[in-house]
C-alpha cells in the first residue's frame, strides 16, 4: 500500500511540474480499464470429473493500464506507460486479512521511453521500454515476437512517399550470473511500402542466444534468422486480404526450436459490404514434421484469432498464444448490429497439429513435434474446435460491457477430453 501511495504522489508531482515547467510542455494521459467476472470450466485438466485448478471456477480481476505522455513539442516526447494487475480479487493487496501483494498485484512499468526526431530531418528515434513486436498483416499478430514490450532502440525514417524504413535493437535478456554468455540479442530490419489499396511489410531478423542467457542449452552462442512480409489490400473494396508469410531457423539448443527451420503462412478474407456485420474466412499452416526438424523457431509467440480462446478474449480470458506446429480454418460473422450501440461476433474454427507423431523422446510430459492450440500439444491425430459468441454494448463513447461465451473442445489421441466452457462479463474503459 505504501508503495502505491508513493507512486501515486510522485505522479501528482509529475503532472503539478508539467504544468508549470513550461507553457509548451503537454501531458496526455490514455489508458485502458477492466473489471471482469469469468466461469471457467475444464480450462485445467479438459475433465469433468476431477477438480485440479482450472476446473469449474469462478473468479473476478481488474486490470488498469495508464500512457501518460509528456509532449514538448512535435519533435520531442516521453511516455510512461503504468499496469495494475491482472488482480484476482481476494488475492490481491485489499484482500480481507492480507498482509503482502499477491503476484500480478503490483503496480509495473510498462513501457518507459524517449522519442525525437533528429534535427531537420524526419528520422525518428525511439529509446528505451517500449513495444517490441515484429511487423505483420494486421489479421494475425506475429507468431516470432508480438505483443510485447523490452528494453529497445529503434530508428526509422520515410524514404519516399511509398518507402520506409525501420532499423531496432533489443536486448531480450540478460542473466545477472554469469557474466558472460548471459544476454539474448535481437536485431530487426523492416521496409513498409504502401502501394495504392496495398500495403506490404517485409522484414528479417536475426538474434542471438548466449549459452548461459536461459534461452539456450548449448554450449555455445545459438544463432536465429528470420525473415517475412506481412500484406493487406483493400483495392478489391468491399473486399479485404490480409496475408504473412514467415520463414525461420535456429542452432542447436535454441529453446524455442533447437536446430530447426520452418516456416508459418496465414491468410484472410474479410468483406465490409454489409450493413450490418462483416465477414471473415481465415486459415493458416506452420510447419512440422516427424523427426524433431521443420518448426519454426520464435521468440514470444503472439498468434491470435481475435475473440477467440486462442490469445483472443478482451479480458485475456483465454488459452494463450499458438506456437508453430498446427493449421487451422475458420469462419467469423463480427460487428453484427441490429440495434444501436449493440453488437455480436460469432466465430467458429478447427485446427489439427501437422507433426506426424506423439512420442515423448525427451521425457519432458510434451508430445515431440507437437504444435500449441491453447493449452494441449496436437499432433497430426489431434484436433480442436471451439465457437464463440461474443457481445459488446457502447454504454458511453468510452465504455463498453462486453460478455464472452465459449464452447471448445480437444480430440486427443492420448487420451479422451471433456469440453471447455466459458462465460466471462465485464466493463472496458477506454479513454
Amino acid at each position: 500500500m505504501k508503495r502505491i501511495v508513493t507512486l501515486v504522489a510522485a505522479a501528482a508531482l509529475i503532472m503539478g511540474l508539467a504544468a508549470t515547467a513550461s507553457a509548451e510542455l503537454a501531458v496526455k494521459a490514455a489508458g485502458a480499464w477492466r473489471v471482469h467476472g469469468n466461469v471457467l470450466s475444464n480450462f485445467g485438466d479438459f475433465d469433468d470429473d476431477t477438480s485440479s485448478t482450472g476446473a469449474d471456477t469462478f473468479t473476478v480481476q481488474h486490470r488498469a493500464r495508464t500512457q501518460l505522455r509528456f509532449v514538448y513539442n512535435e519533435n520531442v516526447m516521453a511516455e510512461l506507460y503504468t499496469q495494475y494487475g491482472n488482480v484476482t480479487w481476494g488475492q490481491g493487496a485489499a484482500a480481507y486479512g492480507a498482509t503482502s501483494s499477491a503476484a500480478g498485484s503490483s503496480l509495473n512499468i510498462k513501457r518507459a521511453f524517449i522519442q525525437f526526431r533528429w534535427p531537420d530531418t524526419d528520422v525518428l528515434i525511439t529509446a528505451g521500454e517500449q513495444d517490441v513486436t515484429f511487423p505483420s498483416s494486421g489479421a494475425f499478430s506475429n507468431m516470432v515476437q508480438g505483443g510485447d514490450d523490452g528494453s529497445a532502440i529503434a530508428v526509422s525514417t520515410p524514404i519516399t512517399d511509398m518507402l520506409g524504413l525501420t532499423v531496432a535493437y533489443t536486448r531480450l535478456a540478460e542473466v545477472a550470473t554469469p557474466t558472460s554468455g548471459n544476454d539474448f540479442d535481437a536485431f530487426l530490419a523492416a521496409v513498409p511500402v504502401t502501394l495504392d489499396g496495398m500495403k506490404l511489410a517485409p522484414w528479417f531478423s536475426y538474434a542471438m542466444a548466449g549459452e548461459n542467457s536461459g534461452f539456450n542449452t548449448d554450449t555455445d552462442n545459438a544463432n536465429v534468422w528470420w525473415a517475412g512480409v506481412g500484406f493487406n489490400m483493400d483495392m478489391l473494396d468491399p473486399i479485404v486480404i490480409y496475408a504473412d508469410f514467415m520463414y525461420g531457423s535456429a542452432d542447436e539448443g535454441y529453446v524455442n526450436g533447437s536446430d530447426s527451420d520452418g516456416w508459418l503462412i496465414d491468410a484472410m478474407v474479410e468483406f465490409k459490404g454489409l450493413d450490418f456485420a462483416v465477414l471473415q474466412g481465415f486459415g493458416a499452416y506452420s510447419s512440422n514434421n516427424d523427426d524433431g526438424d521443420g518448426a519454426m523457431p520464435y521468440i514470444d509467440s503472439d498468434f491470435t484469432v481475435g475473440g477467440t480462446l486462442i490469445n483472443g478474449s478482451s479480458f485475456t480470458t483465454d488459452l494463450g498464444p499458438a506456437t508453430p506446429g498446427f493449421w487451422l480454418i475458420g469462419a467469423a460473422a463480427r460487428q453484427i448490429t441490429f440495434v444501436e450501440k449493440l453488437s455480436h461476433d460469432v466465430i467458429a474454427l478447427y485446427a489439427k497439429g501437422t507433426a506426424d507423431s506423439s512420442g515423448d523422446a525427451d521425457g519432458d510430459g510434451v508430445a515431440d513435434n507437437a504444435g500449441f492450440i491453447g493449452a494441449a500439444p496436437l499432433t497430426a491425430d489431434d484436433s480442436y474446435w471451439e465457437v464463440d459468441f461474443n457481445t459488446r454494448y457502447q454504454i458511453y463513447e468510452s465504455l463498453a460491457a462486453i460478455v464472452e461465451l465459449t464452447y471448445a473442445d480437444y480430440d486427443l489421441d492420448a487420451g479422451d477430453t471433456d469440453p471447455l466452457m466459458k462465460a466471462a462479463f465485464g466493463f472496458l474503459y477506454k479513454f
